[in-house]
């Protein structure tokens, strides 16, 4: 007569959401070395990958490793293993886009690791793709709003609305951009950097409303244009400096009775959204801001095309109608 033994296995998550691996007949302590591998990996990865590419690395890292408390072992990663990290993330309040920014990440290191196409299957009951977000952008009527306001001269509200203007101004220059730029970078009254995130090398003419912010914040014992950081090396700063900003904004957007809270990302859309409007082709556009590929630029935009499609429309209408 033909025998089965079965084993029960079973895998729970504690109160905490630590991972826990359980079988009936015994427990198994796996040998935690997946973020030791992925520290390796990142390490060989820098100067050959973009450096956008390596810091998403790093934060998941940094999260996965909240998650798990500690490490884990590489094989012992499975599909249950990353829908628990996905109700964890959503636990603490990450929004989709940034799941999926991180579970994408988590899959490269994963199969940079152990190259395992099939392995991979395992991120497809979780998200990764991209969900539509709210309009960014304010308008050209919100953005006067803003320049009228008045604070005491040189407070920290005052130079979180310079900031956000200048940005503005600097074809929506990114905080992160803002902050680490130099007095070097500027020659022959333009701004000539390389965006943190892709490396595209970006030209800005410095235009009067940009002079009047740099001059006012000019400081002659500081490399930087703004004193936002005191030297390039201390990434915990600027992310202080980030972070401090935006509870900036979002303050002085309740003082303008601007309905969509403003961050340091809006600065950017709402230059894209307004040249658009104005009919700035979008490839100009797409250089403007440093992008890769149009095909970017249209994730800033894409929420325009609805009203420019009505317009055109009612255009029609007009001509066939009337």
């Amino acid at each position: 007569m033909l025998k089965l033994s079965i084993q029960f296995s079973f895998r729970l998550f504690n109160s905490n959401k630590k991972f826990i691996n359980k079988s009936k007949s015994h427990e198994v302590t796996p040998n935690p070395d997946f973020l030791s591998k992925a520290n390796e990996v990142i390490t060989s990865l820098e100067g050959c990958r973009a450096k956008s590419t390596i810091d998403n690395y790093k934060t998941v890292l940094r999260s996965f490793s909240k998650f798990v408390e500690g490490d884990v072992a590489t094989d012992s990663i499975d599909v249950h293993l990353i829908e628990g990290y996905q109700q964890w993330l959503t636990s603490q309040g990450v929004s989709q886009n940034s799941i999926s920014c991180y579970m994408r990440s988590l899959r490269s290191l994963l199969h940079l690791i152990v190259p395992d196409t099939k392995r991979m299957t395992m991120f497809d009951t979780v998200f990764t793709g991209k969900t539509y977000t709210e309009k960014r952008a304010i308008s050209i009527e919100e953005i006067a709003m803003l320049r009228q306001l008045t604070f005491p001269d040189k407070s920290p509200l005052q130079f979180s609305r310079d900031i956000f203007l200048f940005s503005l101004y600097a074809l929506g220059m990114p905080f992160v951009d803002i902050a680490f730029l130099q007095k070097r970078q500027i020659r022959d009254g333009y701004i000539i950097y390389h965006r943190h995130k892709t490396g595209q090398r970006v030209r800005v003419r410095i235009e009067e409303p940009m002079r009047q912010i740099i001059s006012k914040y000019d400081s002659d014992d500081s490399p930087f244009v703004f004193p936002i950081l005191k030297d390039c090396s201390c990434m915990h700063d600027y992310e202080s400096a980030r972070s401090k900003y935006n509870r900036h904004l979002k303050v002085i957007g309740r003082m303008t009775g601007i309905r969509r809270p403003l961050t340091s990302y809006v600065a950017r859309h709402s230059w894209a959204s307004i040249a658009y409007h104005s009919n700035v082709d979008l490839a100009v556009i797409s250089k403007a801001l440093g992008h890769t590929s149009p095909q970017t630029t249209l994730t800033y935009i894409r929420q325009i095309d609805d009203f420019r499609i009505d317009q055109a429309n009612e255009q029609m209408l007009k001509s066939f109608c009337f």
